[in-house]
């Protein structure tokens, strides 16, 4: 499972819509002063994802909760999105230039566009099936506030 820590925003009857920052992995390595994807990554930290999960808990907007969704439906989306359309587009690009007469090259390009929409099309229709409850994010608990914990102690 993979998991984040998000906040509640606000809540509706058997839902609650989320709030949560995306992490980035890039800022560890050594080379992030001359690195566009690092640069990139700061301008999206800012960018919070608000999304709405299932909840039977009573939740108060404000708390925060983890949040978890299953590494094989993570997997299964990202293979559906970007394997399945670049599998297609070379796929095309090579039947192109297997009836290519003299070595032309439009008709690899001509493949690879037709194999490539032909991808997109089946990753359209086949992601119809990521509203499954495997590929929905799920709330796993809700995290306890340093503050009360501190208080707690306290007394």
């Amino acid at each position: 499972m993979i998991e984040a820590i998000a906040t509640v925003v606000a809540t509706k009857t058997g839902m609650v819509s989320v709030e949560y920052k995306r992490s980035s992995a890039c800022g560890h390595c050594q080379q992030e002063s001359s690195c566009n994807i690092s640069s990139m990554a700061k301008e999206e930290k800012n960018n919070a994802q608000i999304i709405d999960v299932a909840c039977s808990l009573e939740l108060e907007v404000g708390q925060q909760v983890r949040i978890g969704i299953p590494e094989n439906g993570l997997l299964k989306g990202a293979l559906l999105v970007y394997i399945l359309p670049l599998f297609f587009i070379m796929l095309g690009a090579a039947i192109g230039q297997y009836l290519s007469v003299a070595n032309a090259e439009w008709p690899s390009v001509a493949g690879a566009f037709l194999g490539g929409s032909v991808g997109f099309l089946l990753m359209r229709i086949k992601s119809a099936r990521l509203t499954k409850a495997e590929y929905k994010p799920v709330i796993l608990g809700v995290t306890i506030p340093i503050v009360s914990v501190l208080q707690s102690n306290c007394h």
